[in-house]
């Protein structure tokens, strides 16, 4: 055979050989990717098993729902309540009520977080919100497709009276405290300290406030556990007669979205943040700590990261959160502009400190920020409620190890 002969034949023979090559290539592509498929398939299929089987509280949805203003679904021991005059006003001044929040507030939060906040916020991960209080409600709709939300305060956590043993007289009084109690988050979306203070002492604590929002916001109320955070950082169920004998006290609500039928978690710990409360707290740093990286929210927070006494706190945020969105309340921007980790966007208009606080709070550097580059923020939501000049400021990591 001629030398050029066999060139073609060994070029022929080349690429007959890539071919079969690229095309086992592509079948063993192709195999891996429906795999892969399917694996997630799997796991999407187990969750929701999982998620199936989570037995529900009926009564204490029942419960929930009573104290949220709205109708049983079934015939129940609370049903006959329903009847009486105070609950039937109590049901119509919350539906008054919520409605007009939701119109003149949620509906554009809800907008806004669809079209600008969830391009830039991974919500998948947890959420951390330091100086909660019961605010389950602004959580759920700026983050609506987070699974756990990790909440502290200092508001305590008791246990809620039996709605069908209370007098009538006792019914009325309770459900008119947590009418009260409500006035400031429908008027002004943040909770006053000294409202609290004297609203919880009639409905025992935050729990009613929580089934409230839970309620409310489309959620049906599966499991609720009390539980405290030993030294290792491990949750540990407790009796809630005895939780004022523990340092780092919580409650874990298991809660499903009536439409969407996806699960959440949602804990609420009721302690002291402060740099001495976490020092005889390490427990409940390495709880935190262990939940990383994680999304941060702050808002109305009374300005205490500003102060060294809240220095551990901050530090515990910048370190283990991969996005920060806050107002002017929460940390000070001293510890994030010139950072080049964090990039930073504005929304909205920042203004002086309300007179509640110190003019001294004014940050010129971060009223520069704003002034050099702002995108609109179209709901009110924190201490500017009466004028509305409201503004938040979102910092997110550039990059981030995410834990395995």
């Amino acid at each position: 055979m001629k030398k050029s002969s066999l060139y073609f034949v060994f070029v022929a023979l080349f690429f007959t050989a890539a071919c079969n090559d690229k095309k086992e290539g592509q079948s063993k592509h192709v195999a891996d990717s429906l795999r892969r498929v399917d694996s997630l398939a799997k796991i999407d299929s187990t969750q929701k098993a999982a998620e199936l089987l989570i037995p529900k509280d009926t009564a204490l949805d029942n419960t929930a729902r009573f104290i949220a203003g709205l109708p049983q679904l079934d015939s129940n021991s609370l049903s006959s309540l329903e009847k009486d005059k105070y609950w039937l006003d109590f049901h119509a001044s919350m539906d008054a009520n919520w409605k007009k929040m939701h119109d003149a507030r949620l509906v554009k939060m809800s907008q806004w977080e669809k079209d600008v906040f969830s391009r830039s916020v991974n919500d998948s991960l947890k959420l951390f919100y330091p100086f909660s209080g019961p605010d389950f409600l602004h959580a759920n709709f700026l983050y609506p497709r987070t699974k756990e939300y990790v909440m502290a305060a200092l508001e305590p956590i008791r246990e809620v009276p039996s709605i069908e043993k209370l007098s009538e007289r006792d019914r009325d009084r309770f459900l008119d405290s947590l009418g009260r109690s409500l006035r400031d988050i429908f008027n002004k979306s943040y909770f006053i300290t000294n409202h609290m203070q004297k609203d919880l002492a009639q409905i025992k604590g935050v729990l009613p406030l929580f089934y409230f929002f839970m309620e409310r916001s489309g959620h049906e109320l599966l499991q609720q556990k009390f539980i405290n955070i030993d030294s290792l950082g491990n949750e540990e169920e407790i009796s809630v007669k005895k939780i004022n004998h523990y340092k780092s006290p919580g409650v874990k609500f298991t809660l499903r979205n009536t439409e969407t039928k996806k699960i959440k978690t949602v804990y609420y710990f009721s302690l002291s943040i402060s740099n001495g409360g976490l020092k005889d707290r390490q427990g409940y740093v390495k709880f935190v700590k262990a939940r990383a990286p994680f999304n941060t929210f702050v808002k109305s927070a009374s300005y205490l990261m500003h102060l060294n006494d809240f220095s551990k706190i901050r530090e515990l945020i910048l370190s283990n959160s991969v996005s920060l969105f806050q107002d002017d309340t929460g940390i000070p921007y001293r510890f994030l502009n010139h950072k080049p980790e964090w990039k930073a966007t504005f929304f909205g208009e920042y203004v002086p400190p309300v007179e509640d606080f110190s003019r001294g709070l004014f940050q010129p550097a971060l009223d520069s920020a704003f002034k050099t580059g702002s995108q609109p923020l179209p709901f009110s939501l924190g201490y500017h409620w009466s004028t509305r000049k409201q503004h938040y400021m979102l910092f997110g990591k550039s990059d981030i190890r995410l834990n395995k």
